[in-house]
């Protein structure tokens, strides 16, 4: 027996009527917050936005960015932070990540500096990468300082390396020894701590700015046990240290750190005997 083609489209097209139906409705209850989805991912923008990885058509990713909603636009910001670019490789990361900076620093620096942060510390990006070096490159004017700083605030932390710190700092265009410092006292673990010591030698004469420092860190120190029950050896130590090496009177306190005077000419130099005399009990 045969079903004619003529019986089967009130059928069709009613299913249909009900699916758009049902999708609109999805829809409707979702810019209304009755239906709650993840922020982080939503299916259809997921799709979309893959599709236009795959094709690296930048410019239709940006027209489609642009007509999402203020709720979506943000979903699509974590989708692109949190998993398409992770898959990637270097050469289209830093490709995406210059374009969207660029078109929209405010929206988009934070999330893909976390992003950058991640596969740094993965080893699936280099700062030798040559889009890294063309992004540093298109971001050295004015208006994009505070972009740079964002990246900086990111990146550094996960530096293992003084050498690496060095280069963050040159290549995003921090150059004068007060902003650096600035950076660094926001900064945990010893390579900072390297880092801030060679910082503040060109600022040896300096002795009020000195002791500024040194009272920073005692503070932080301070206020990391009185307030977390949080030892910061490293900092309590490093004010000991920068008190010996440039000889600040004025900062007293209880030191448990001592420092030979061998020891003291090869300090910001040698970051093997930094991390050994900065750690002594």
């Amino acid at each position: 027996m045969r079903c004619k083609s003529t019986q089967l489209i009130p059928l069709i097209s009613k299913n249909y009527q009900l699916s758009s139906f049902i999708f609109q409705l999805f829809l409707y209850l979702c810019s209304t917050k009755t239906v709650t989805l993840d922020q982080h991912y939503h299916p259809i923008i997921y799709a979309r936005l893959r599709q236009l990885f795959e094709a690296s058509d930048w410019d239709a990713l940006v027209t489609y960015l642009q007509g999402l909603s203020h709720s979506h636009f943000r979903t699509a910001g974590y989708i692109i932070g949190e998993r398409l670019l992770s898959e990637v490789t270097p050469d289209t990361f830093w490709e995406v990540f210059t374009r969207l900076i660029l078109w929209n620093p405010k929206a988009f620096t934070v999330t893909l500096s976390k992003a950058a942060a991640l596969r740094f510390t993965n080893g699936t990006l280099s700062l030798q990468d040559a889009g890294f070096c063309t992004l540093t490159e298109t971001l050295q004017d004015d208006k994009h300082m505070i972009d740079r700083e964002k990246m900086l605030l990111q990146w550094l932390p996960i530096a293992t390396q003084p050498e690496t710190m060095e280069k963050l700092f040159n290549t995003l265009g921090v150059h004068q020894s007060h902003r650096r410092v600035d950076f660094l006292l926001r900064m945990d673990g010893i390579p900072a701590a390297f880092m801030l010591l060679k910082t503040l030698r060109f600022e040896e004469h300096d002795t009020d700015y000195l002791s500024s420092v040194c009272r920073q860190l005692i503070q932080r120190a301070s206020t990391l046990s009185h307030t977390m029950g949080k030892a910061d050896s490293i900092s309590f130590n490093l004010a000991s240290l920068l008190r010996t090496y440039f000889d600040l009177p004025d900062i007293r306190g209880t030191f448990s750190l001592n420092i030979q005077p061998y020891e003291l000419s090869r300090l910001d130099t040698d970051f093997e005997t930094f991390k050994r005399v900065i750690t002594k009990v």
